[in-house]
């Protein structure tokens, strides 16, 4: 197989800008299909985000804790990489908690990223108010959105206005802004529908009402899925979700594999290394690829929020109780820095500890940049602070591990889906051997990046 002027006789070469999962996926791909391969990053470490590091004795995610079980992609992976026998779900009926005018509510049932498929389901739960849920019933008389142009019911906007719109400030504040807002550490009135939320999106198109839209869905699901009760929302890995990274890297064992070495953009758009640490160009050398790869955040047109993570080792001495719970929300009505404190050894069996409790608090959201501005100490000290109404500690963590994500997520704002378009079509007349890949394109969750990085190598392949 040749491809891009490729001489007969020798295989084809891809370079993979990235050494995080969708640069790691993308050159599995190119090895699969025949290819030689070179990846470039520029740290001193592969994974990007998914990374594990210590808590004490064990090593612990650091990054993101968990995969999406409804996204076949990285099941498919994980199959692929000999990684089944190692897969686990969180421990089954537990719970998950909002933190709400000063008391824990459990996540209603029958929400859909916080959209309510059955109000009366809301009635039992003391979260939304009589009247809130008297708002969030005028979705299922309200008019459809008119078509626009491009044949959906409205052109791009805010998740937050068209919740607001269909069903209140409550409902979209105190249970679609703690799911939605927090997975995005976003700010739900800045986040794009059709591009973070095509669900919703899809929903309004076809049935002119959020509530009736999303029970469609649930139903949908169901009869496909099985029974949402028996059927897990994530997995992880035993080894926890750096497994996939470790797999990957054995499987890339006859590729290029490069860490410490950048790639930077010459004048002219193409991309070439020959850089010094700093990012300085210290020779134009030009990448020599049939295929070129780049998942590095683009510079220009996408915003990015910073999160920290506070991690404890907390003996169950010093606690009140061991919560049987996933987690707790935080939706930024609050005013809180802390978004969600995740019990990991509650929620996953490979960190359940008779003796230990394994906490996650979790800061960060686009536009709160508090956490930045402080030292690890203080940090620490806050987000306990924050969290002790609901978890308060009598005593220290044995071990603690402070991480922040500077400038992590990426925010898909109004009108990301023509933005990224606009990025990947001028990159294509740069250089027709280039193809744009990963978080900052097609979605931030780990199947979302492993997608982006198959469409990218499938488009370079065919002819």
């Amino acid at each position: 197989m040749s491809a891009g002027g490729g001489a007969p006789n020798r295989s084809p070469h891809a370079v993979v800008i990235g050494g995080g999962v969708t640069g790691l996926v993308a050159a599995y791909e190119f090895l699969q299909a025949g290819w030689s391969v070179t990846v470039h990053e520029a740290s001193d470490r592969w994974g990007g985000k998914i990374w594990s590091s210590p808590v004490g004795d064990r090593m612990v995610d650091a990054g993101p804790d968990s995969i999406l079980f409804r996204a076949e992609a990285g099941i498919e992976l994980c199959r692929r990489l000999g990684l089944e026998a190692e897969m686990t779900h969180p421990v089954s009926k537990v719970p998950a908690y909002l933190y709400v005018d000063g008391l824990l509510h459990e996540l209603p049932a029958g929400t859909m990223f916080g959209v309510p498929t059955d109000l009366s389901l809301l009635e039992t739960s003391s979260l939304i108010s009589r009247a809130g849920l008297e708002r969030a019933a005028r979705d299922l008389t309200l008019a459809p959105p008119a078509p626009n142009a491009r044949g959906g019911a409205r052109a791009d906007m805010s998740i937050g206005s068209l919740c607001r719109e269909r069903l209140g400030d409550e409902i979209t504040d105190k249970l679609i802004d703690p799911l939605l807002g927090g997975i995005n550490a976003s700010d739900l009135d800045r986040l794009s529908l059709r591009a973070a939320a095509p669900q919703l999106a899809a929903a309004i198109d076809n049935h002119g009402s959020l509530i009736r839209g999303m029970a469609a869905v649930r139903e949908q699901a169901g009869a496909t899925l099985g029974s949402a009760a028996d059927r897990p929302v994530f997995f992880s890995l035993t080894g926890g979700v750096v497994r996939v990274i470790e797999r990957l890297l054995e499987e890339l064992a006859q590729a290029d594999l490069r860490l410490y070495s950048p790639v930077v953009d010459l004048p002219d758009g193409s991309p070439a290394t020959g850089v010094d640490r700093a990012g300085a160009i210290v020779a134009e050398d030009r990448l020599q690829a049939d295929a070129i790869i780049d998942t590095r955040p683009p510079r220009h047109g996408i915003n990015y929020a910073s999160v920290s993570q506070v991690t404890m080792a907390v003996p169950v001495t010093v606690l009140d109780e061991v919560m049987d719970t996933s987690g707790i929300l935080f939706p930024r009505i609050g005013g809180t820095m802390l978004t969600a404190c995740t019990w990991f050894s509650s929620k996953w069996p490979h960190y359940a500890d008779p003796d230990t409790a394994l906490i996650r608090l979790t800061s960060g959201r686009y536009g709160d940049d508090r956490a930045n501005r402080l030292d690890d100490d203080t940090l620490v000290s806050t987000l306990r602070d924050e969290v002790s109404p609901v978890v308060p500690l009598h005593g220290d963590p044995a071990a603690v591990r402070v991480h922040r994500w500077r400038d992590a997520l990426p925010q898909y704002e109004p009108g990301h889906l023509d933005r990224v378009a606009r990025l990947r079509a001028e990159a294509a007349e740069r250089d027709p051997r280039l193809r744009l890949a990963g978080a900052a394109y097609d979605g931030i969750g780990i199947p979302a990046c492993i997608g982006s990085a198959q469409r990218a190598v499938r488009e370079l392949l065919e002819p």
